[in-house]
């Protein structure tokens, strides 16, 4: 998969638009992710990134950076020898086209708004 763009509220994903937050899990986009604590990530909302068979997971915090991985998060996803990364959106989006290019597994959780 590749993300085409993202601005605020947006994204393109392999040329379909989602205006909510999506979870990337191999090649499936599962739309419309929201988190059971709103700009917090706990275990509960990634739990099918967690099961997938990757490398890094790639979170993307907002526009502004304002959504939190928690610390159990990143360190359930260590403890599978996964590398996390966290970064605002529009940087998250660059990391994980780079990654897959690079012929990364990956999986990701992108935050469009704040």
């Amino acid at each position: 998969m590749k993300i085409q763009s993202y601005r605020f509220g947006h994204i393109e994903i392999d040329g379909k638009a989602y205006a909510k937050d999506v979870k990337l899990i191999g090649e499936k986009v599962a739309p419309n992710w929201w988190r059971s604590t709103g700009h917090r990530v706990e275990i509960s909302d990634v739990e099918d990134l967690l099961a997938a068979d990757a490398e890094v997971c790639v979170f993307g915090t907002g526009a502004s950076g304002l959504v939190r991985v928690s610390e159990a998060v990143k360190s359930a996803f260590e403890s599978r020898g996964m590398k996390v990364l966290i970064e605002r959106t529009e940087s998250a989006c660059n990391t994980y086209n780079r990654l897959t290019e690079e012929g990364k597994k990956v999986v990701a959780g992108f935050h469009l708004t704040c």
